[in-house]
């Protein structure tokens, strides 16, 4: 039976008024352990979008970690004066082969001494001690996602005592409950601290206040505390409260700050106290019961929009915590459930660290307990802000890139700025930023401070979000940034003697390569003209603002230029092993399992190819892609990550590879998951998580590809051979779709609802349907397995 045959016979979609939903049936939502959190990256934490926290801690004591997502320090920074010109020489160093000597002019006439970046800064620790309890008869930890809070429970012969934390959507504030059903109660000693010595901590009769400020002139905070412990005994020791006979204890912590996210420069002049009482005294009414009920429909609300069963573990392993499902599957053992709460992880990190009219998510969230964290804690613009949205759209969580694309949006000034400094046109921006949205080059070394493609990759999500929402007014505020940038792309690139435009000195991100340069024949060197990364963002940054003018039915000078510049950026090229070249030349690696594997964007997550329309590409990609995992694997000549493997998964997702997006899924469990499911750089850098959510999805559905004017909706594209039987549903796609899917012994069914009209190609294993679909019409598609 030919396929033209089986499609006319079995695959007979119809356009369905009320299409029969398909069930996921997911694992429970949840983390558990019954080992103690001796650090802050072993913890469970949650938060609103705005506060975080997080407790850990060695029982009897805990640490609840208090945090806002404004709370930065501030740097001084100065441009180089004769940045510009030292670009020029640059340029022309890399012209003539002289690699390294270009290295030299980055280091001494264009970078900073250091970060330009002010640190993410917490805002309040309280410090927990339970005294004179029983012996332990049992100790877990829970974290529930479902319901947007985290617990810790302790059993006595006598009795128990639980925490819980968590932090209300629509009261805005944090809470932490203790309950204890001893016949004596609880003796518990309270005290409110923060690392920075300037911070000032006044003690109330209700508990404290704490006020402070980010370093060097950074946000002004102020962290007001109140206990409730209705029936104790109540006395202070200095700052320390103690609390005897407790049996119910309630903290609330609200935080402000005068950070102004319209204008970052003007802080807000409003009464921090002010603020801050008027929230607790509403959640005092409210009290405990109706603030868990609030963030419980929140979070449950949120969770359950989109699910995914990829099959079951055995019962024996279900019952596990997660830190011994995690040693399971670094003896060789897959358990599927855990990649399902891996996924919800993913989303759940989205909930809680950002939402509309707040910052975007920083590298390490809203959990960080320290004054100076790991990388600053904040905007990383050459992968890592980006993969922290990768899931939102397509796992039903779209609003929640809101804040990423105002911020973008509002990078603006200080990237124009910028360029104007190295007298070019339009926007550009460096390596990273932090809450006062100011740029330059960063650090003082080329592997990771000498690119200026991060504002067009920034720019990428602008788009991409309007080829899932259809918002046409979101896309008009987003075109003077697309058009600025455009600018940018014709000014910096410029024409070599064949008549192709390259980008100007650059790197392929945090790595670099071995070339002859004039003083050895084997010389590392990070700066070089036209990489394949810049190319590949320069010709998208390009095809998105001509993509954007259409949908706007907008013409302009600079649309006029763009189009014929465009066809003189060149492709990278593939070299002669079949390999994306990562260099203009083909250099030898610095690392040949690098982590960065930014020559490989024009798969994913860019679109400049895809396994339809340009398959040489797409095979050229899976070879580079399979060499940096050999490598990388081995353990030498390579820095995995956890963030890196994630990105793999999606690659291999969208190559159409089940199993090499599995593999990578348990390589990431066994080495950079933590017990608490936290992503491991080493140490904790969240946008593996988000990357991870985003691969499981991209395995279920891919919507990147168009195609004869149609939107190409792939259904479970990238299905491993374990996944036999499972199902998804909620899963959003570019075009408007929600489709929920469902799959067994080789036979593919969805349903999917347009929410506005399109043009859609329904895909599986080679096999399409094209239908044209009205806004509220619902298709149900059946695949059923190819014929042997």
């Amino acid at each position: 039976m030919t396929v033209s045959t089986t499609l006319k016979y079995f695959f007979l979609p119809c356009l369905l008024a009320a299409a029969v939903p398909l069930r996921a049936a997911p694992a429970p939502m949840q983390a558990t352990s019954t080992e103690p959190a001796r650090i802050w990256t072993d913890g469970y934490g949650t938060g609103n979008g705005r506060l975080g926290i997080l407790s850990f801690g060695v029982f009897p004591k805990e640490i609840v970690v208090f945090n806002e997502g404004s709370i930065f320090a501030k740097k001084n920074f100065q441009m180089k004066e004769g940045a510009a010109e030292a670009l020029d020489k640059a340029r022309e160093l890399c012209k003539e082969g002289k690699y390294r000597s270009a290295d030299q002019v980055f280091r001494k006439d264009i970078l900073p001494p250091g970060s330009i970046a002010g640190d993410y800064q917490q805002g309040g620790l309280l410090q927990v001690e339970f005294q004179g309890l029983p012996a332990a008869a049992s100790y877990r930890r829970t974290l529930d996602m479902q319901r947007g809070k985290a617990s810790t429970r302790v059993q006595f012969g006598t009795g128990e005592l639980s925490t819980e934390i968590l932090a209300a959507p629509s009261s805005d504030c944090a809470a932490y409950r203790i309950t204890c059903t001893l016949p004596a109660g609880c003796h518990v000693a309270l005290d409110l601290q923060h690392p920075d010595p300037s911070a000032r901590i006044d003690a109330r009769p209700d508990g404290w206040v704490l006020t402070g400020q980010g370093s060097n002139g950074g946000t002004r905070f102020e962290n007001r505390v109140v206990i409730l412990a209705p029936g104790a005994a109540i006395s202070r020791k200095g700052k320390t409260v103690v609390l005897d006979s407790a049996r119910e204890v309630l903290v609330l912590s609200s935080t402000s700050t005068d950070y102004n996210i319209r204008k970052p420069e003007e802080p807000l002049t409003h009464s921090l106290a002010d603020k801050n009482r008027q929230i607790l005294a509403k959640a005092q009414k409210k009290g405990w019961k109706k603030l868990a009920a609030e963030t419980e429909d929140y979070f449950s609300r949120l969770m359950m929009r989109c699910q995914v069963d990829l099959g079951d573990s055995p019962p024996e392993v279900s019952a596990m915590t997660t830190p011994e499902r995690l040693e399971r599957v670094k003896q060789g053992e897959k358990d599927p459930d855990l990649l399902e709460q891996l996924f919800q992880f993913g989303r759940f990190c989205t909930i809680v660290h950002t939402r509309p009219g707040q910052l975007p998510c920083g590298l390490q969230g809203l959990w960080n307990p320290e004054l100076r964290a790991a990388w600053m804690g904040c905007y990383f613009l050459n992968i890592n802000s980006q993969m922290n949205q990768w899931p939102s759209y397509a796992t039903g969580l779209g609003e929640f890139q809101q804040p990423y694309l105002e911020f973008v949006r509002s990078l603006r000034p200080h990237g124009e700025e910028f360029a104007r400094f190295i007298k070019r046109d339009g926007f550009c921006f460096g390596h990273y930023t932090d809450c006062w949205k100011r740029t330059y080059f960063s650090g003082n070394n080329p592997e990771w401070g000498a690119s200026l493609m991060n504002g067009a990759w920034a720019c990428a999500h602008l788009v991409d979000s309007y080829r899932f929402t259809g918002d046409r007014e979101d896309l008009k505020k987003s075109l003077p940034i697309l058009e600025s940038n455009a600018r940018f792309i014709m000014s910096w690139f410029e024409e070599d003697d064949q008549g192709h435009y390259l980008s100007g000195p650059g790197v392929s991100p945090e790595t670099g390569f071995y070339a002859p340069d004039g003083t050895g024949p084997n010389v590392l060197s990070y700066v070089s003209n036209g990489t394949s990364h810049d190319q590949l963002l320069g010709r998208e940054s390009l095809r998105n603002y001509i993509y954007a003018c259409g949908e706007l039915g907008i013409r302009t000078p600079t649309l006029v230029k763009a189009v014929q510049f465009l066809k003189k950026i060149p492709q990278p090229a593939i070299g002669s092993d079949g390999r994306v070249l990562e260099w203009r030349q083909p250099f030898e690696e610095m690392q040949k399992g690098h982590r960065h594997i930014s020559h490989l964007y024009g798969l994913f997550p860019g679109t400049e190819w895809d396994v339809l329309n340009t398959p040489e590409y797409a095979a050229a990609v899976r070879k580079s892609a399979d060499f940096r995992r050999k490598y990388a694997d081995k353990g030498n000549n390579g820095i995995r990550t956890g963030w890196s493997t994630a990105w793999l998964i999606n690659l291999y997702a969208a190559l159409g590879d089940g199993n090499a997006a599995e593999d990578r899924m348990y390589a990431m469990l066994r080495h950079y998951i933590n017990s608490n499911l936290f992503d491991l750089h080493p140490p904790f850098q969240i946008d593996g998580n988000f990357g991870f959510a985003s691969g499981v999805a991209q395995c279920l559905i891919q919507s990147q590809i168009t195609q004869d004017g149609f939107q190409v909706i792939l259904l479970a594209p990238a299905l491993a051979d374990d996944w036999k039987k499972g199902s998804a549903t909620g899963l959003r796609t570019r075009g408007g779709l929600k489709v929920d899917l469902s799959w067994q012994n080789g036979r593919v069914q969805a349903t999917a609802t347009a929410t506005r009209p399109g043009r859609f190609r329904f895909m599986h294993q080679g096999r399409k349907k094209d239908l044209a679909m009205k806004k509220g019409e619902t298709a149900r598609l059946d695949f059923p397995p190819l014929p042997h």
